[in-house]
């Protein structure tokens, strides 16, 4: 459910004088049954001209200046329903505060007053005096209203309205009615304005800068209406406690302030006897103070919190059919429903959920086990919004205590209403609206700021987790999706399914391949128009799919041929690609047309092939690193031999990197071997007996054995366990995988920790970069499951 103010979002781009202008009861003349009211105390303000222009547009209204057509003393404007579905509006000002205008077309008289129909080259609407008052409306039945007395503030709904309207006192000021929102043409904005459960009419002050807009509204309370928000009547506003255990990936979420004995007290009368009874008599429910909604993309979550844990951990143990520990937690499946009554307030309904856990004294309840271990996973992570320097600075522009609480998260909203009104998305992190009651009178705050970058003192946050239905044999990898530029993860399961997964954990396809992949997944652009595919090798095929995960090239492997993985070259960067598919003992290379490339001497490679071979370009000249079970090739791109390697030289089953212009790797017997262009090979010993794993590129060379990570040259000791082999990220970072203990390191490429790692993983992992120019981290977890951080 998308939901962003843009009626507060426009006016972001507008600057505000409070000054005190002398006000004129404009009130007094506005016809029966108003929609809302806008009033200006000086329209010569920018703000006021700009504003009007852009709220006309919200309700699909045309309208004329109102800064050509006035002075700087307040103008009042109306809004009234005409026919089925229109809107109509009629202004009022001193008759000394109107700019002349000439385009008189006629005139008629109508009860003593003469009405003049004026015509501009936008426009035709109509005008008069009354008691020194301007009139203007495009509408001449509004006209007459006004002239005979068909007056708004003459009748029984009034009240409140002339109450609100004197308290005003800002430049700009609304007051809205219930019936507002049918006549926003934006369905989201359109849900931000139903008022009709909280008040008949709301006012709003409006306090803008350059960096914050805070919309200060005021309502009144009736007890002779009941609505939705008289349920909460007598409740003290307090402090929302949810906030702790929402992660930084929500959507929306909202809260209550709660006390189940005022409630009772509220809904006397309100319903049913045998309704109230069966509401009276859920003992659970008089232990909590607040309820809690939160939203994310594929699923609602419900949340209580207590005054005290026993009860609730009893009725816990005695409903529950079934349980597991998740990083600690025990999640229960309800054999039925813990709550005995629904609770009274139906948008904060908990009882039709099967599954919770207690976080301190947070019960979370869910109809997936997935959202579950998702908010554990960012409570242990300390990926939850009261961490948020942004929320925190958002925060603080409203009271802390509220009756009734909603944040939004704009980043999941849709960028089109940023870009129609020139807003970087980016530097707007959440839109809160705040409500709290006290002595009949309700106070409505929403309030948008400009957000600072996000002060990362907790280190990477939880951006989704995802199980699939089987165990993750290919470790998930980023990709990118040509088409929106946004970053995806393509991964394999153990029952052969290859799935594209988005940045926010969502599967835009399976795909059953029939065999397991070997080696990597690389992207490729096959008919160089910019339209990525993906090629890689299964035990059975060389296959290359679309961004749809359909079949745009496949080749049968020779049957029991035993396959290594696919190399990829580009030699000059044309992509006019050379595909090796490696198998033990042979090599086959196809060009872009699935074709065999003629010229390649493979007669040259004379023993099995350990690895993948590699390309590398120094300076002019192709190097090919084909390893195998006996030795080292190293050729040019025809497979001629372009440095000869001694066959005493054991480095099979290593990978071969290129550092400083020569070529690197490690030995069987622990030395560190550098193979300059003429050949020359230098060992360096490395002190431990244990097998050594490594990594490199042309700056930066990494290795590890036992418990010692080596980065250039820079020894790290860090706790003993098995390890996985170190990989480099671009020349900024270095990582590690301790497999014993489910631990992710990250080190900068000088040797130093970053910040609040290890984090939770079981993998190694990958890196890259999304469109906000944060760093996106995934790994897997559990056997099936993926976990994606972001790190700004």
């Amino acid at each position: 459910m998308k939901k962003i103010s843009l009626f507060l979002l426009l006016l972001l781009i507008t600057n505000c004088d409070n000054g005190y202008k002398k006000e004129i009861n404009l009130i007094d003349l506005v016809p029966t049954n108003p929609v809302l009211l806008v009033k200006y105390n000086s329209t010569k303000e920018i703000d006021a001209e700009i504003f009007h222009k852009n709220f006309s547009s919200l309700l699909n209204y045309k309208s004329d200046s109102i800064s050509k057509k006035f002075l700087d003393k307040p103008v009042l404007i109306s809004y009234h329903k005409i026919g089925k579905n229109e809107i109509q509006s009629i202004i009022y000002s001193e008759q000394k505060n109107v700019i002349n205008n000439i385009n008189i077309k006629d005139s008629v008289k109508y009860n003593g007053f003469t009405i003049k129909r004026i015509v501009n080259e936008h426009n035709e609407y109509y005008n008069t005096i009354k008691n020194g008052i301007y009139i203007e409306s495009k509408s001449k039945l509004l006209i007459e209203n006004s002239l005979r007395n068909s007056n708004h503030i003459y009748t029984e709904k009034s009240g409140d309205l002339k109450k609100l309207y004197n308290i005003s006192s800002s430049n700009i000021s609304l007051l809205i009615s219930n019936n507002f929102s049918k006549y926003l043409k934006n369905s989201t904005i359109s849900k931000l304005f139903q008022t009709s459960a909280i008040s008949d009419w709301i006012q709003f002050d409006i306090e803008l800068n350059q960096n914050k807009i805070t919309l200060n509204g005021i309502g009144f309370q009736r007890d002779s209406i009941f609505k939705k928000i008289n349920v909460l009547k007598d409740i003290n506003p307090s402090l929302s406690i949810i906030n702790k255990i929402i992660p930084s990936n929500f959507k929306q979420f909202k809260r209550i302030a709660y006390n189940h004995s005022k409630i009772i007290s509220n809904l006397e009368n309100k319903i049913s006897i045998n309704e109230l009874k069966k509401v009276m008599n859920d003992s659970l429910l008089y232990d909590i103070n607040e309820i809690g909604k939160i939203f994310f993309e594929n699923d609602t979550i419900s949340t209580i919190s207590v005054k005290s844990n026993e009860l609730l951990e009893s009725l816990i143990q005695n409903n529950s059919n079934a349980s597991y520990i998740y990083r600690n937690n025990k999640i229960h499946e309800f054999n039925n429903k813990l709550f005995k009554t629904k609770i009274p307030f139906e948008d904060f309904e908990i009882s039709k959920k099967n599954y919770g856990t207690l976080i301190e004294n947070i019960l979370i309840l869910s109809n997936n086990e997935n959202s579950i271990e998702n908010i554990i996973l960012n409570f242990n992570n300390n990926s939850t919004l009261n961490k948020s320097s942004r929320f925190k600075k958002n925060y603080d522009n409203i009271p802390q205590k509220s009756n009734l609480l909603n944040v939004y998260n704009l980043s999941h909203f849709d960028t089109v209403l940023f870009k129609d009104y020139n807003l970087k998305q980016e530097n707007y992190s959440f839109w809160i609206n705040h409500l709290s009651i006290e002595k009949n009178i309700i106070y409505i705050t929403h309030s948008i700021a400009k957000s600072e970058k996000e002060i990362n003192v907790l280190g990477p946050k939880i951006l989704f987790n995802l199980k699939l239905n089987d165990g993750i044999f290919l470790k998930p990898k980023w990709m990118k999706n040509y088409v929106t530029k946004k970053k995806e993860l393509i991964t394999q399961d153990n029952k052969n399914n290859l799935y594209l997964i988005s940045s926010l954990g969502e599967i835009i396809w399976k795909k059953n391949l029939k065999s397991k992949i070997i080696g990597e997944i690389t992207q490729i652009d096959l008919y160089k128009n910019g339209r990525l595919q993906y090629a890689f090798n299964t035990e059975k095929s060389f296959m290359i799919l679309d961004k749809n995960g359909k079949e745009v090239k496949k080749i049968d492997h020779k049957k029991n041929a035993k396959v290594l993985g696919l190399s990829v070259f580009d030699y000059d960067k044309n992509k006019n690609y050379r595909f090796l598919i490696c198998y033990d003992d042979q090599i086959k290379m196809l060009d872009s047309k699935m074709k065999i490339v003629r010229g390649f001497n493979k007669n040259n490679i004379k023993h099995k092939i350990t690895n993948s071979p590699k390309h590398f370009t120094i300076g002019s000249k192709d190097y090919l690193i084909i390893n195998t079970e006996k030795k080292l090739y190293i050729t040019d791109r025809r497979g001629n031999i372009r440095i000869k390697v001694p066959e005493n030289l054991n480095v099979s089953g290593n990978e071969i990197y290129i550092n400083k212009n020569s070529i690197l790797t490690i030995d069987n017997d622990n030395n560190l071997i550098r193979i300059n262009l003429n050949g020359k090979i230098s060992k360096k010993p490395l002190p431990l007996e244990s097998k050594y794993s490594i990594t490199s590129n042309n700056k930066n060379t990494v290795y590890i054995s036992e418990n010692i990570l080596n980065i250039n040259n820079k020894n790290i000791e860090i706790k003993y366990g098995n390890y996985s082999k170190p990989k480099l990220f671009n020349n900024e970072f270095v990582s590690v995988t301790n497999f014993d203990e489910s631990k992710v390191y990250l080190f900068d490429t000088n040797g130093d920790s970053i910040d609040h790692f290890p984090i939770f993983g079981n993998s190694i992992i990958d890196v890259t970069i999304n469109n906000k120019k944060n760093k996106l981290i995934t790994v897997c977890g559990d056997e099936n499951e993926i976990l994606t951080y972001y790190l700004d």
